[in-house]
């Protein structure tokens, strides 16, 4: 009798399970009918702080509860992604805690492009650095010069970071104190950044044009050899040369190149193949190029501190009337172009403070407005066809 139950319950048992097969045959659970729900992404409670005058990283930290040797070894981790121990003025940085009060990660805005994550692991740093992400708008302006690139451009509503950045792009084309004229024009075309809806200041100017007096000069921002952004003319020739076109920031000029300048000191006219900077005393003042220091030192033939630099066996420049000499200027000394050398003064014949720069080229002094330098190195090859491409986009874009 047992077994008979057994058997029946077995029986039983079979049915069921071909009952459940067949009514569940053909079936196919779709992706959607399950629940895939994505866990929450964490969230960490972020503390930011701009990094002030006399801010250093070490003191940041302590006042985030990181003592000095965690730091030190923090830094050492991260130093072939990022030195910590430079981070500038103005700029953010954010500590992310978990919901327990532990350190995740610090996060630091090195410039506008790209930030430093450094995370908290296993006792341990690991970095990486990422693109800062924007919301991005393209902006194009225009303006007309009345009375100068500055003054036209702000009141044409042109932020001044790009108008700066516009003379910067040109300063080895145009000399923006003496070549600019009435009636001269200039078009750019930015970007402009906001994050979380709240303006983020200028992204990359893309593509930029000045009129000069009938002529036009182009820039395009492109790829170069290296993969970096850089910025080329509209015949593809890179916009950076063998001399930048003037050795200061400033303001006005107090008398251009000519062969008959009168001179307040011997009370004549007489040649003045050179251009005098009328600047504020003290205005840094630049090399126009790489090169080695000749002289620096007091001229006795009226220029009073002085200096010369041999940039190859073709060009020297010179620089006078200095007020003093940059750190470590000296003779035999190797410079690079955009190096401060000295400052504006008024020493030796001199009746108010001004630069007079001048240009020889094989021993002969030289119109540095007029003259025509090499270009610089070309579109990579194998990218024409991109560029060419590019910048008819941002031509079409500009009208």
């Amino acid at each position: 009798m047992k077994r008979l139950i057994i058997l029946i319950i077995l029986g039983l048992a079979i049915l069921g399970v071909v009952f459940f097969v067949r009514s569940t045959a053909g079936t196919t659970l779709e992706l959607s009918e399950v629940d895939v729900t994505e866990p929450p992404k964490p969230q960490y409670d972020i503390t930011e702080y701009i990094v002030g005058e006399d801010d250093i990283f070490a003191t940041i930290m302590e006042d985030w509860g990181i003592g000095y040797s965690d730091m030190l070894t923090m830094v050492d981790a991260v130093s072939s992604t990022y030195d910590l121990t430079r981070i500038r003025v103005g700029q953010p940085i954010r500590l992310a805690k978990n919901e327990y009060g532990h350190n995740v990660y610090l996060e630091y805005e090195r410039n506008k492009d790209l930030c430093v994550r450094v995370y908290f692991e296993n006792g341990g740093y690991r970095a990486e650095e990422y693109d800062v992400e924007y919301d991005v708008e393209i902006v194009k302006q225009r303006a007309t010069v009345s009375s100068s690139m500055y003054i036209d451009g702000l009141e044409a509503d042109i932020p001044e970071e790009i108008i700066m950045e516009f003379a910067d792009t040109f300063a080895w084309t145009i000399d923006f104190s003496v070549q600019v004229k009435k009636g001269d024009s200039f078009e750019v075309m930015y970007e402009k950044r906001s994050r979380k809806g709240e303006d983020a200041g200028m992204g990359n100017i893309l593509a930029a044009k000045f009129m000069n007096v009938g002529t036009e000069f182009s820039a395009y921002l492109f790829e170069n050899e290296e993969g970096d952004l850089a910025y080329y003319s509209g015949e593809g020739e890179s916009m950076v040369r063998q001399f930048l076109r003037a050795p200061l920031d400033f303001r006005r000029i107090s008398s251009g190149y000519t062969y008959a300048r009168f001179d307040p000191i011997n009370g004549r006219k007489q040649k003045h193949l050179a251009i005098d900077y009328a600047a504020a005393m003290g205005t840094p003042i630049m090399a126009v190029g790489d090169g080695t220091i000749r002289f620096a030192g007091w001229n006795n033939q009226g220029f009073g501190n002085f200096v010369s630099i041999r940039h190859n066996d073709v060009y020297i420049t010179e620089y006078a009337h200095m007020s003093g000499f940059a750190k470590g200027i000296r003779n035999g000394v190797f410079v690079k172009q955009g190096q401060v050398i000295g400052y504006v003064g008024s020493t030796g014949w001199s009746t108010g403070p001004h630069l007079h720069y001048q240009i020889k080229k094989y021993g002969s002094l030289v119109n540095p407005l007029a003259l025509e330098l090499p270009p610089g190195d070309p579109v990579p090859e194998g990218k024409q066809e991109a560029f060419e491409n590019i910048k008819q986009k941002y031509n079409d874009m500009m009208k």
